[in-house]
């Protein structure tokens, strides 16, 4: 290549915003490997972090995001340790909590995170103390996307105004719509699950 195409080379990528990394610029990190930081344990939850991994040991409560969130891809990485294990991802979630002996979000949504696919299946969508909205669970995607326990998941959450959408390991497995609650909390819930999540970054909207 000739070198005076360099400098046009690079201005243009600074124009539309390129990146080494083939992440978006908006894209960034949520859970750095190392700690909690950016992170509140809600109600003796039981999450810690060792080997880059977050890990949930059963027990109640909730993780909580630091900062609120509107519209946003989000993008999580979990594996359930056991069969059966059960947690969920709560989004646009308020900052206060149920006071019951769970101490779960009581103003919010839940992306069921259980390792099941019958009765609330993996991906369903379950209102925390929030308004109502409708959703549907695409059942023939979940079983092509599912992977049994040990396996690593890949959820990407998309909230976009008063709709979401939620993608298991590449397949549509859950849309919502007429969500009332524009922004929130992003938090993890403790149900007497044993989970590993090695991956949250947001990218917003």
């Amino acid at each position: 290549m000739n070198s005076l195409k360099y400098p046009l080379l690079i201005g243009y990528c600074f124009l539309l915003g390129c990146t080494t990394n083939g992440e978006s610029p908006s894209t960034r990190q949520l859970f750095n490997g190392s700690n909690l930081d950016g992170w509140q344990i809600i109600n003796n939850g039981q999450f810690s972090v060792s080997n880059g991994v977050l890990k949930l040991n059963r027990g109640t409560g909730w993780l909580r995001s630091d900062e609120m969130f509107d519209d946003f891809l989000l993008r999580i990485e979990f594996r359930f340790l056991e069969d059966g294990a059960n947690s969920g991802i709560f989004i646009r979630t308020g900052s206060s909590s149920a006071e019951d002996e769970n101490g779960w979000p009581n103003d919010g949504y839940q992306i069921q995170c259980m390792d099941t696919l019958s009765g609330t299946p993996l991906g369903h969508m379950i209102p925390y103390g929030a308004p109502p909205f409708e959703s549907t669970s695409h059942m023939a995607a979940l079983n092509r996307a599912y992977k049994p326990a040990g396996e690593w998941h890949l959820y990407e959450i998309e909230a976009d105004g008063t709709t979401l959408n939620v993608q298991l390991n590449g397949e549509l497995i859950t849309t919502a719509s007429r969500i009332e609650n524009l922004t929130g909390h992003i938090g993890i819930q403790g149900e007497l699950g044993l989970l590993e999540f090695r991956k949250i970054e947001i990218e917003q909207r």
